[in-house]
């Protein structure tokens, strides 16, 4: 008929869907050329606010079971203390200093002050462990991270 297409065989069609699909997927950024999915891997934010010791160290705990647990898998972990929970980052109140060191050491573990409880408590930078990477209002930052994706707990 006139107008029409003439008619491709079925085989074509499937082969060059195939090329399409194939195509789309080796392009897309979580996919590597092997297959292998590669995105970020797990992120998790743990939001203190308690300045209860136990609750420190259980975080403390969590981390490395976190990455005992995951293996090879990539991590990414952030601490978020604000309120009371900023004595985890304070030089002189926090009672599990060693181990942040340890952790920012061995597994890149990352540490947020809050600016608004730092302000509120008249404490400055110099205040703070030397494994803070940041200070920034808490709030900010848990929403920031929650936004892209992040796991959050809160102990």
């Amino acid at each position: 008929m006139p107008g029409l297409a003439p008619h491709r065989p079925i085989w074509l069609l499937a082969v060059m869907a195939a090329l399409a699909a194939w195509i789309w997927l080796m392009s897309s950024p979580a996919v590597r050329a092997d297959g292998a999915s590669q995105g970020p891997g797990h992120r998790v934010v743990f939001h203190v606010s308690t300045g209860d010791a136990h609750v420190h160290q259980s975080v403390m705990n969590n981390i490395r079971n976190l990455y005992e647990a995951v293996g090879n898998e990539p991590l990414n972990v952030e601490i978020v203390a604000h309120g009371a929970g900023l004595s985890l980052l304070v030089k002189g109140e926090s009672t599990v200093g060693e181990q942040l060191a340890r952790l920012k050491q061995r597994f890149g573990v990352e540490y947020t002050a809050c600016s608004n409880t730092m302000k509120a408590r008249g404490l400055v930078r110099d205040d703070l462990v030397a494994q803070v990477d940041r200070a920034v209002p808490a709030m900010v930052r848990l929403m920031g991270l929650q936004e892209q994706g992040w796991a959050y707990i809160k102990p």
